[in-house]
């Protein structure tokens, strides 16, 4: 029910954000050293958070998820797990995340819980009906790629102290992994687009399959252009050696084999482009710190 695989990309997004933050802010190793608990904390709390959300997805999909090819194995779907027991599971993961958010607050600041309780909030009110409508499924999920990065910014003394280069940084990746998330959404309701109709209005019943898969491939096209292309992120993420670059040689043609194979190979294929990504960048801001 959690997808414990798929939801390492909140983690490895929040690790991203709070080590750009603090190798921004000329912190010393001992520093960032001090700061791991909390940061192993909080990476457990939107582990809970995201692994709960997933959970929610599950209950409110179990109807079309007995259908489906691929997913009528899931544990609610199949009647493995009650729905009742799901509910609860659901419950327990978010209680238990929130709990790690206020433990990870060692400073006092209460932004990171208010931002884990509006995390969770859009979950629940994207499983209950907010994915059935036009587009608003592929923003929340978009979204919810790129929240780490607010969360990164509220733990500790908070948003208000970061510097203007800082929250430059944190804009720009949330530009690059705001649309990566989205084309990634599209190509999974294409998959999904038979067992979606009369319940779900997603761009590929709109539009149709072909022009959406068209749509989502040139959103990734415009990703790995921007960071190829654009020397502001080869610059944040310099180092000896250079991880980043190699992050990039393997995940761009990753995501170049993905157009052109079958729809669930080509999603997976992306899906693994983005750990890739997401390893180098963690890798080369943690060369930064030493």
């Amino acid at each position: 029910m959690m997808r414990p695989v798929t939801i390492i990309q909140a983690v490895g997004a929040f690790l991203v954000g709070r080590l750009v933050i603090l190798t921004s802010s000329a912190a010393s190793s001992s520093l960032i050293i001090k700061e791991v608990p909390d940061i192993l904390t909080a990476s457990i709390s939107i582990y809970l958070s995201y692994g709960a959300g997933m959970a929610m997805n599950d209950c409110a999909d179990v109807a079309i998820d007995s259908v489906h090819e691929d997913k009528q194995h899931r544990s609610v779907a199949s009647e493995t797990v009650s729905m009742r027991n799901a509910s609860l599971f659901c419950a327990a993961l978010s209680i238990l995340s929130l709990i790690f958010s206020f433990s990870a607050s060692s400073t006092g600041c209460n932004g990171f819980p208010v931002w884990s309780l509006f995390n969770l909030t859009v979950m629940a009110l994207y499983a209950l009906g907010l994915q059935r409508i036009f587009l608003v499924k592929n923003l929340i999920c978009g979204y919810l790629a790129i929240a780490p990065l607010i969360g990164a910014s509220l733990l500790g003394v908070g948003a208000s102290n970061l510097g203007g280069d800082v929250v430059g940084k944190l804009y720009k990746l949330a530009i690059i992994g705001f649309p990566l998330q989205v084309a990634r959404e599209i190509l999974k309701d294409i998959e999904d687009v038979e067992v979606d109709e009369g319940t779900k209005k997603t761009l590929p019943l709109v539009i149709g399959e072909r022009k959406s898969k068209w749509i989502a491939y040139a959103l990734v096209a415009v990703v790995n252009g921007t960071m190829l292309l654009s020397p502001y992120f080869w610059t944040m993420f310099k180092s000896t050696p250079n991880v980043y670059a190699l992050s990039v040689v393997i995940g761009t043609p990753m995501c170049i084999w993905a157009s052109v194979l079958p729809l669930s190979e080509g999603q997976q294929m992306l899906k693994k482009s983005i750990y890739v990504l997401l390893l180098g960048m963690i890798s080369a801001l943690l060369n930064q710190a030493r």
